[in-house]
Formats: structure tokens, C-alpha cells, sequence
């Protein structure tokens, strides 16, 4: 049998989930074979490259295999972005490029991660994150700076790890003949005061949207700025990845036995099986525990919205922007608006649009260039119905001055329309990369504001 391991989130440790490696083994599991990772998720100097070599050196010190399937791993939210850093780093071949072939993983089972960033990372990082996170002499008065940042939304390492894992040709990690990967999540809030904090669409610290790995890669260029251009989609290299979404938050989703006349009850026994099929899978059974993930996420959001909670299980895509010029740097200063191009003198689409289905924007704070929204696509997709709206998109930076100016396009493009629903994913993270670009404004007048002259000799 593999050698099991569990790996806890930001600001937890491994005794928290020794109940859970408890029950795993009254279920047949190696009592031997199962660890507990504990790693520093809280100093300030520790960044996820760090804990994806540290998890390797660890498993190197204690003589645990790294071949090719040596062992299956557990992880818990941010647990779930170091495994994927030690993949990375892991699956290399003789010359540095990447091997999806010598995945170390066999069985990848994620609960709640933070794939794409949590909307409680900036809290983390406050000086009210510090003060309830930063009493410990390991870690004075810091709560994990570098890893909240790769936490954070709409944060360039998760936006580039995903393109690393779901988009590069050849590397497909995650499909099932390299790592039998499945990602469960919750859709309730914290019971009590931290219900307070609670964000529809997620389980009280991770999004469901944001959690998900099915994502979707988009590449729009300006070049032609007096054009109308067309999203490229970039193909997912792995199949699509088991997900499933039960009636739990982000701490009972470990729980393989929830607190007596919890809610979560009703559904333990398929949390289980799920969890344990996670691990347990063989060659030609993916397909068809995919499809059951896809059931239980079903059923979970049309019992939710039977609920006393229904607004808990309304459906969100988690879109990120990474805005850039022709040359790769960042632009931190765009607008981005979403409008119906005819038929709407008034601008009630758009009006609608921004006030009630995109509930949130998040600007990244390391690189502004970076920015998340949150999108109702349930809400959406009856007000499109409804009304037969084509909602268009457009974009316009600030210019850098005078002499330096962005070529912003005269015209948007259509995104969610009735009859074209390409744009459109419930509970999914979609990555935007636009460029746009950046010229000297060389037919100024005025020659002082020239950026360069050629003068005859």
C-alpha cells in the first residue's frame, strides 16, 4: 500500500487532522503509512517556492519514494498550492523540462483549495490579520506575508501556475494516467459570528469558483485598435478534472464524521465514498467518478436553493484580467466595461450588469495590472434570457502621458449572449490575458512632446 499523506492550509498545523487520518485508518489504511505534513505557513519570509522544495526535502529526509506514483496525498486549502509547487518542481526530466510521466502522486485528493486565490487572503495580511494570527515566537507579529500574496486574488502566481498546469502542451499532470486528481469544496458559511464574513458562492474562506481547476484560458489582443477582436481560447490539456460540491464550510469539509445534527450529516456517506474513491482509483474508473462528482455538485446546488439559504448556492465564475502592453509590462490603470452595444440608448444593461452581476472586483496588490471579478452567472443567464441581451466587453487604460499613450480600441466585443453561451461557466475561474498597446504619440504637433525626431544632415 502507498504511503498517505495529509498537508493542513495557511495557519493550521497537523494535529488538526488527526481524526481525519484516524478514520482513514479504520477504513483499511496503512496505520503506518500515513503522515501528517506540518510546514511554516506564517512567516513572513517563507514563500509557496519555498514549502514545494521544503516538502520535497522533507519526504528525502524521511525516505519516503518519489517514483513515479510512490505515494497518494490529502490536502487542505492552501495544502493544495504547495502540492502543486512540488509538482512543479518534481516533475522535471534530465534537461529541466517538464514530465508529467514522473508524477511522485498517484492519488491527489484536494478539500476546499485555494487553487485560484481566497477573498480573505488581504485580511491575513492586515495588521488585524497580524495581531490575531502573529502571537507565536516563530513567527512575531507575522502571519505568512508571501504566501498571503500567492493567496490573495486575481494574484500572478496562481494566474501563471494555472497556465502551467492546465495549458502547457505536453504536461498533463493532471490527467488521469499521471495524477488521479479530485477537488471537493463546500458552498455554506461558518456557523455562529464568523458567518459574518461569509461571501455568497463560497464555504467562508475559499470560493467554489476559485477552488475549481477546470478553468479557462483566454488571449485577447488590441493590435488593431479600430477592430472588433476574438477571444482565443487556449485547450485545457487534462480532461476535465473531478469536482464535487457539498453542504459544508471550509472546516467541516475534513471532517469525515461532521458534529452531531449538523447539517453536513445528510451527506456523509457520499462525502466518504467520495473521498475514498479519490484514493483509491484505477486505470478506466476516472470517467465515471468524474461524472459522479458532477452529480453530487448538482444535487447540492438544487437542494440548496430549496433551502432556508438559497442565495448561499447561486453559481459565480471567478474571471481574472491580466491587462499588459506589447512589451510584457503590466498596466496598472484600465476600466473595464461591460454594455450592449445596440438596442440600449439608456444603459440599462450596463447599469445591470455592474450593479448586480458583477458583485465583487478585486485589484491584485502586488500588480495591478491583475484584477478578478466576480461573476453572478446564474443571475446572468436569466437576465440575458429574459431580455435577449448581448452584452459586449471593452476596455480603456490610461495613457502614460502626453507623449506616451495606449492605442484603447474603438470597439468591444460580444461575451454572453442568448445564443452563445462561450463565455459563460458556473463555478469555474476564468484567466483573460489582454494586451494592449503602448505607442509614442509621433504625429503630436507639437515638437516638444516628440518622443523621437530624425532631422536631415
Amino acid at each position: 500500500m502507498r504511503t498517505l499523506i495529509v498537508l493542513h492550509g495557511w495557519s493550521d498545523n497537523a494535529t488538526s487532522f488527526e481524526p481525519l487520518a484516524g478514520w482513514l485508518r479504520g477504513q483499511g489504511f496503512d496505520v503506518v503509512g500515513i503522515w501528517l505534513g506540518d510546514y511554516l505557513s506564517m512567516n513572513d519570509e517563507v514563500s509557496l517556492y519555498d514549502l514545494g522544495n521544503a516538502f520535497r526535502r522533507a519526504l528525502d529526509f524521511h525516505k519516503i519514494p518519489q517514483a513515479r506514483h510512490s505515494f497518494d496525498l490529502i490536502t487542505h486549502s492552501t495544502g493544495g498550492l504547495v502540492a502543486r509547487e512540488y509538482l512543479r518542481q518534481s516533475c522535471v526530466d534530465e534537461n529541466g523540462e517538464p514530465d508529467a510521466v514522473r508524477a511522485p502522486i498517484a492519488h491527489l485528493c484536494m478539500l476546499a483549495p485555494a487553487n485560484f486565490g481566497s477573498p480573505l487572503a488581504n485580511l491575513g495580511k492586515s495588521v488585524i490579520g497580524r495581531f490575531f494570527k502573529g502571537w507565536d515566537w516563530n513567527h512575531f507579529a507575522e502571519s505568512g506575508k508571501q504566501v498571503l500574496d500567492a493567496l490573495e486574488l486575481a494574484a500572478p502566481y496562481s494566474f501563471w501556475l494555472g497556465v502551467d498546469d492546465l495549458f502547457r502542451a505536453g504536461y498533463r499532470i493532471f490527467a488521469p494516467e499521471n495524477t488521479f486528481t479530485t477537488v471537493m469544496v463546500g458552498t455554506i458559511s461558518y456557523p455562529g459570528i464568523k458567518s459574518v464574513m461569509h461571501e455568497n458562492g463560497s464555504d467562508g474562506t475559499v470560493r467554489v469558483s476559485t477552488a475549481n481547476l477546470n478553468a479557462t484560458y483566454l488571449s485577447v489582443d488590441f493590435a488593431d485598435a479600430n477592430a472588433s477582436p476574438k477571444p482565443v481560447a487556449k485547450p485545457r490539456v487534462n480532461p476535465d478534472i473531478a469536482f464535487a460540491v457539498f453542504h459544508r464550510n471550509h472546516g467541516s469539509i475534513t471532517k469525515a464524521v461532521p458534529d452531531k445534527d449538523s447539517p453536513e450529516l445528510a451527506q456523509v456517506e457520499s462525502w466518504q465514498k467520495t473521498l475514498l474513491d479519490a484514493l483509491r482509483l484505477e486505470p478506466g474508473d476516472y470517467s465515471t467518478h468524474a461524472a459522479r462528482c458532477s452529480a453530487i455538485t448538482d444535487q447540492t446546488f438544487v437542494e440548496g436553493r430549496q433551502g432556508p439559504n438559497p442565495d448561499w448556492y447561486h453559481r459565480y465564475q471567478h474571471v481574472v484580467f491580466r491587462v499588459h502592453d506589447q512589451f510584457g509590462n503590466s498596466i496598472p490603470d484600465y476600466v473595464i466595461e461591460f454594455y450592449q452595444q445596440d438596442r440600449d440608448d439608456d444603459d440599462r444593461v450596463m447599469e445591470f450588469i455592474h450593479k448586480e452581476i458583477v458583485e465583487k472586483v478585486h485589484t491584485n496588490a502586488i500588480d495591478h495590472g491583475y484584477r478578478s471579478f466576480l461573476i453572478d452567472t446564474d443571475d446572468l443567464i436569466e437576465f440575458i434570457d429574459k431580455h435577449d441581451a448581448e452584452v459586449c466587453m471593452s476596455i480603456t487604460a490610461a495613457h502614460v502621458s502626453r507623449r506616451i499613450r495606449y492605442r484603447n480600441p474603438e470597439h468591444g466585443f460580444r461575451v454572453f449572449t442568448k445564443t452563445n453561451r462561450g463565455m459563460l461557466h458556473p463555478n469555474e475561474p476564468i484567466l483573460v490575458n489582454i494586451t494592449l498597446y503602448r505607442d509614442p504619440d509621433v504625429e503630436n504637433p507639437d515638437p516638444a512632446l516628440n518622443v523621437f525626431r530624425l532631422l536631415p544632415a
